[in-house]
């Protein structure tokens, strides 16, 4: 396994046109929806996460003079104003696809009002860490995929979305965790906290993918079949033995995101959507 550990920290804010259109591929992992329901549950929580993350960075700038780390933060906010839009517009067609989908729109309010509560009711320093628990879990589910390269097993332009996404995760993940550090947020707080946080966001993406199944669940009978079940079991016993113990190494006192391990595909997809980009700011 090629891994690299030294890159430079560039958060280029690229702009990018995936081509979506009502006919792409929905079932884009492995042809299976049940997986690919999985990513989309993901991704229906960003156009409510994402922005609560960048009100959370934008009010932390307000606090912190450091002009590299004040750079690095608006970096971040721009790069997380991408992600938010295109996963909107995926989350759009996907909705748009099945009118019983419309049914998620009250786990969408309910999931969008905890974060406008979270940004008028708590203070800056639980934000952070619920913006830093969810960076640093991403970040090592990212490694372990690019890793893993399970976009081979994806199609159309979301296995795009999807790599250039967890491209730029790991191009910002040292934004939140230095703007905890530089606001006093204390490596207990942020375990306690983070232990809230994902549980929190975990809970909404199991609620969509249950969701999912359930709206759809006729066609997804006719079009499961025990090799599809058997091979979703084995991706599922490969993924927990290659993730390891990398999700745990973030909850650890000494953990910081720039001593993790940086797959050598990272570089490569770097370059390659800074050049295919609409515009690289």
């Amino acid at each position: 396994m090629s891994t690299s550990t030294h890159h430079d920290t560039a958060m280029p804010v690229r702009k990018m046109d995936f081509g979506f259109s009502a006919g792409m591929p929905l079932d884009f992992f492995a042809d299976d929806p049940v997986r690919s329901y999985l990513s989309h549950a993901y991704w229906m929580t960003m156009p409510y996460l994402e922005p609560y993350l960048m009100r959370t960075v934008r009010t932390a700038m307000q606090g912190i003079n450091d002009p590299v780390l004040r750079a690095e933060m608006q970096a971040f906010c721009g790069q997380e104003g991408q992600h938010f839009q295109q996963h909107a517009r995926v989350n759009r067609i996907l909705k748009e696809s099945n009118p019983a989908f419309s049914a998620l729109d009250s786990i969408e309010a309910e999931l969008e009002a905890d974060y406008r509560r979270f940004s008028t009711d708590k203070d800056i320093g639980w934000n952070l860490a619920y913006a830093e628990a969810f960076e640093a879990m991403t970040m090592t589910l990212s490694c372990t995929q690019m890793e893993m390269r399970i976009h081979e097993d994806m199609s159309g332009p979301i296995r795009e979305l999807f790599l250039w996404h967890i491209t730029e995760e790991m191009e910002h993940r040292t934004v939140c965790f230095d703007a905890c550090h530089a606001h006093g947020v204390s490596w207990w707080r942020r375990l306690q906290v983070g232990r809230e946080a994902r549980a929190h966001y975990l809970g909404y993406v199991g609620r969509f993918h249950a969701a999912f199944l359930r709206l759809d669940a006729e066609r997804i009978r006719q079009k499961d079949t025990a090799e599809k079940r058997i091979e979703r079991e084995r991706f599922q016993a490969a993924f927990a033995k290659q993730h390891g113990l990398r999700g745990v190494f973030s909850y650890l006192p000494w953990y910081n995101p720039r001593r993790v391990t940086i797959p050598g595909l990272f570089e490569s997809l770097r370059a390659h959507y800074s050049s295919t980009a609409v515009t690289v700011a």
